[in-house]
């Protein structure tokens, strides 16, 4: 018995709707969120045949308003439960074979009486059809079950006439919103029909006949084989019957290149002939062309990975850059370091003569690069009109090469490292997919870029350090002979104490071999003591006052007591070193060996100290025979006539004398100040012109063949040593009178008229050298020549400078062939400070 028209039309319905789930892609497992197939069976929800779906569970997951009727139970009550809780153990039994039949993917068709436990006993035909998914596997089946009684009643049957058709009215609309295409044939009458979603799917006009052989000639001609194989496999009676091939449409209104997927069945008689080819067709140009870009991407990703030098790899990103996008012309260009140019580092399809001028140029020069860079976002033209009402200055420029254009910035966290442009030689839409498979590309490239400029920089480092090692390596060598060569000794620390190198000075100097201590207090291993005697302890030497502290130690003296039991003596300088960030990384030690120097001055200081007692003793002693010379002399002169020769002679004497008063006063000062001391002063209120006509006065008799004019202007008073002041000028003018010409008056000058009170004392003559002035008021400083030949010891300029000193100002000298020797004294009237 078979089934009545529209039962099987029905059939047919769930049919073509089980493959067109199969067809469209789906995210989650089946009838998950009331997926397509749920929603077209809802659309056939009131058709009088009980229509569920079945899980490979065996459990409902979908059955229509029929289930109430039949067995009086709402569907919510039946969704989830079994097909043998449902029908009764009877009833589960006796539709078990088919229904394993159709979980085992193969369609199911049967008549007879069920016992239904809560719907009594009927005469059914039923259809069980598989549901496969995408990977082949079965998920469940579609039941469609008929009451074969009511059926065969007119009026119920023409009531689901009506009915299936208006669920397959339902059921065209839900296929034209899905946007796909169906087609119908029957084997037997040669019937074709195909819809109108189809018709423009393979690129013919709405209502075109579809006649024999035509469907091929709509393939694209490298596709055809691939679906003679799928069509031969569909009709094959071994088979199953479906029909999958995705191919290229080349119907007369296809423009662009467009892909297709058909899903179909062919279904067959009990003789295992073809009764009719029903099937549906989708558009898969957009996945199919993501997939290729993905594809592309990938390809280029992979070959970029293998390429680790920036500038080969610039090369190999133009190149495949162009080859993914089937672009004419690529090119990239890089911004320099300045960020004030562009600089060509790869170029593909152009010639070299072209790219010479843009080897290099600025940022702001009016290409398209510069409008990438500057926005962050790729620029497009879609034709070359466009183009040149932007850029006209291009217009003849030989590297314009295709009619549409795109530049992309090149950006990785968020550093803009330059640009990637193409052209093509089409017109393009540039359309969103295009667009952001073009920044992917770009994002790719750019990741790739940074990655190999960091591997080029990372492979410099590391060369620069294998060179810096070789030549930290060389030198350390050099500083190991430097430090065993040195005539010091140099000890090295680690921050916390750690003595790790001693040069071989070092045990030379301290009398022992080196000791490499761990630490500060294993510094007991070194002796050595103070110049009061006291030993060092280990946190009081030099060294561990440096690396405790950071104290930096300059040439303490030490004293080492050798084994022979000689006394060394040593500077001991320390410091701590830091590095770039302050952190301490050492310790450094210097030992010189001072036992000859200090030897000798303590010889020197013997030899000082001698001569000093003995200068001391000699100027006091011979003060008392001068002393009586010059009572004598002074009373001669008193006894005598004026113009006698005696008188003369008794004035002679009293001049040396008093000159050789001068000199042992001079000595005595000179034997103070030597032994650190310094001239004793008091201080009283006295005036400069005193002093100074006191002692010209004197020197005016003992010098009657010579002229000194004296000239005082201001207040010449202030608190100073009279005596002192008497000694200074007296030292000023006896030396003017020695070096100065005969015949040209010593001028003696003092101006009060300031703060400070200036004394001058100039004479004529020879101009002292320029090599003498800066040693001029050194003890036993005296000129080569010229001058009395009876001068001084060259004590006389030096006393000058520490009465100077003493007074708290300072003295000068000038001397040149035209103005003479002047040398001028500045006194500050009070003491300061």
């Amino acid at each position: 018995m078979t089934l009545p028209p529209p039962v099987s039309h029905l059939r047919e319905v769930i049919d073509q709707l089980l493959m067109v789930d199969r067809a469209r892609p789906r995210e989650g497992g089946m009838l998950g969120d009331r997926s397509l197939i749920e929603k077209l069976l809802v659309t056939v929800d009131a058709a009088p045949v009980l229509l569920a779906y079945v899980d490979a569970e065996e459990r409902y997951r979908f059955c229509n308003q029929t289930y109430e009727r039949w067995f009086g139970t709402r569907r919510e009550q039946v969704l989830g439960r079994s097909v043998r809780e449902l029908l009764g153990d009877s009833a589960y039994q006796a539709v078990l074979p088919h229904l394993r039949a159709a979980l085992s993917g193969q369609p199911v068709r049967f008549e007879r009486a069920m016992p239904y436990r809560d719907g009594g006993t009927r005469v059914v035909q039923a259809d069980y059809l598989p549901h496969v998914d995408s990977d082949g596997r079965v998920v469940g089946y579609v039941g469609m079950v008929s009451d074969v009684t009511e059926l065969r009643q007119g009026e119920e049957a023409g009531r689901m006439a009506r009915k299936l058709r208006e669920s397959e009215d339902r059921l065209r609309l839900a296929l034209e919103a899905a946007d796909l295409g169906t087609w119908d044939r029957e084997f037997a009458s040669g019937e074709r029909s195909f819809s109108e979603r189809s018709l423009e799917l393979l690129g013919l006009p709405p209502g075109h006949p579809v006649e024999p052989g035509m469907l091929r000639e709509c393939v694209h001609p490298e596709d055809r084989p691939c679906l003679d194989v799928a069509l031969r496999r569909a009709v094959d009676p071994e088979g199953d019957g479906s029909f999958h091939v995705e191919f290229r449409a080349a119907g007369p209104l296809v423009t662009r290149e467009r892909w297709l997927s058909a899903h179909g069945r062919v279904h067959f008689d009990a003789r295992k002939q073809p009764l009719r080819f029903i099937g549906t067709l989708q558009d898969i140009t957009a996945p199919r062309q993501a997939r290729a870009r993905a594809d592309r991407l990938a390809a280029v990703s992979s070959t970029l990975s293998r390429v680790l030098l920036p500038d080969a790899l610039a090369e190999v990103v133009v190149r495949e850059g162009a080859a993914a996008l089937d672009a004419v012309s690529a090119s990239l260009v890089l911004l320099s370091e300045d960020g004030t140019a562009f600089e060509l580092r790869a170029a593909h399809g152009f010639s070299e003569e072209s790219l010479a001028p843009w080897q290099r140029f600025p940022v702001d020069t009016p290409i398209m690069y510069r409008e990438a860079v500057r926005t962050g976002r790729p620029v497009l033209y879609a034709d070359l009109e466009t183009f040149l009402r932007d850029y006209p200055g291009l217009r003849d420029e030989p590297t314009l090469l295709g009619r549409a254009f795109a530049a992309l910035p090149l950006k990785v966290d968020g550093r803009t490292l330059g640009a990637f442009g193409f052209s093509f030689a089409q017109e393009q839409d540039f359309e969103p997919e295009m667009l952001q498979f073009m920044e992917s590309l770009g994002q790719q490239c750019a990741l790739a870029l940074e990655r190999a400029r960091l591997y080029d920089a990372e492979r410099r480092a590391r060369e620069e350090a294998e060179q810096l090692r070789d030549r930290l390596a060389a030198e350390r060598g050099l500083l190991e002979a430097v430090l065993d060569q040195l005539p010091v000794g140099v000890v090295l620390a680690e921050p916390g104490g750690r003595l790790t190198r001693g040069n071989a000075a070092m045990e030379t100097i301290w009398g022992h071999p080196f000791v490499a201590s761990r630490d500060i207090p294993e510094y007991v291993a070194y002796q050595g003591f103070r110049p009061d005697g006291t030993p060092y302890q280990p946190e009081e030497w030099p060294l561990s006052r440096s690396l405790l502290h950071g104290e930096t130690v300059l040439r303490e003296p030490v004293r080492l007591r050798m084994r022979d039991g000689d006394a060394r003596y040593i500077d001991l300088s320390t410091t701590r070193v830091h590095d770039a960030q302050g952190r301490p990384l050492a310790g450094v030690a210097v030992s010189i060996d001072v036992t000859a120097h200090h030897v000798m001055q303590a010889a020197l200081r013997r030899e000082a100290e001698t001569r000093d007692r003995l200068m001391g003793i000699v100027g006091h002693d011979l003060r008392s025979p001068l002393q009586a010379i010059a009572m004598s002399s002074t009373m001669l002169l008193r006894d005598s006539d004026p113009e006698s020769s005696q008188h003369k002679r008794a004035a002679r004497i009293l001049m040396s004398v008093r000159r050789m008063d001068h000199l042992i006063r001079d000595l005595l000062d000179f034997a103070r100040v030597s032994q650190g001391g310094t001239l004793p002063i008091q201080r009283r209120r006295v005036s400069l012109g005193d002093a100074c006509r006191i002692v010209v006065d004197e020197l005016v008799t003992a010098y009657p063949d010579r002229d000194i004019h004296l000239g005082l202007r201001g207040d010449l008073v202030g608190e100073w040593d009279l005596d002192r002041l008497a000694q200074l000028v007296g030292n000023l003018v006896a030396n003017a009178l020695t070096h100065g010409a005969r015949g040209v008056p010593v001028e003696v000058r003092g101006d009060g008229d300031g703060d400070e009170v200036v004394l001058e004392v100039a004479n004529a003559g020879n101009p002292i050298p320029p090599s003498l002035l800066p040693r001029l008021f050194q003890p036993f400083t005296r000129a080569e020549e010229g001058g009395d030949p009876l001068k001084g010891v060259g004590l006389g300029l030096f006393i000058v400078q520490e009465i100077v000193n003493a007074h708290g100002g300072r003295v000068e000298v000038r001397s040149t062939r035209e103005t003479g020797t002047v040398f001028q004294v500045r006194l500050p009237r009070a003491k300061r400070g």
